[in-house]
């Protein structure tokens, strides 16, 4: 990518000189390999992209994940621990809950107690543990949070062929 840009910029006729492409075919290569990582680094910084950067997180943080958890909740778990620094509100709680992958949620406060719906896909959501853990965490300690899922209803449940149910998961259905 980079030789071709750096003969592409050369006169005509040096463009096709053997000691000039090897010198631009190293030079190229040592470009391509930095580009790399510095794009690499870059997504570290960023909690939907990170890979070898969650230990260095966590240790800044001064916060363990499990290892053994998946790596998007654990980016998730980072997520919201940076998040939970600022004043607790409504708007803080409702950043942390959009940290979760497939954790789709509405907060509200409702006769003295925070509500949790979850207003995305049908059933509990991906790590709801860490979710509650870290929304215990951030919200006052005299409130109580609840928490409502989505499930079919009977309605759409009444509308759907047997071979339409038969994919539906069974996590979808309450029980």
């Amino acid at each position: 990518m980079f030789k071709d840009e750096l003969i592409n910029n050369l006169h005509e006729l040096y463009r096709n000189d053997p000691y000039i492409n090897s010198i631009f075919n190293a030079t190229g290569i040592t470009m391509d390999n930095l580009a790399e990582n510095i794009q690499d680094v870059l997504n570290q910084y960023d909690f939907t992209k990170m890979t070898w950067g969650i230990p260095i997180m966590e240790k800044i943080l001064d916060f363990k994940t499990n290892s053994n958890t998946p790596i998007e909740d654990r980016r998730a778990q980072l997520e919201a621990r940076w998040k939970s620094n600022g004043k607790s509100d409504i708007y803080l709680l409702q950043s942390l809950a959009n940290s979760w992958k497939n954790g789709d949620c509405k907060i509200s406060f409702v006769n003295g107690k925070i509500q949790v719906q979850f207003i995305g896909e049908y059933g509990v959501p991906n790590d709801l543990d860490g979710l509650k853990k870290a929304l215990d965490k951030a919200k006052p300690a005299h409130l109580a949070i609840l928490y409502s899922f989505r499930y079919l209803t009977i309605s759409e449940v009444e509308n759907m062929t047997i071979t339409q149910l038969e994919q539906v998961p069974m996590n979808n259905f309450a029980f």
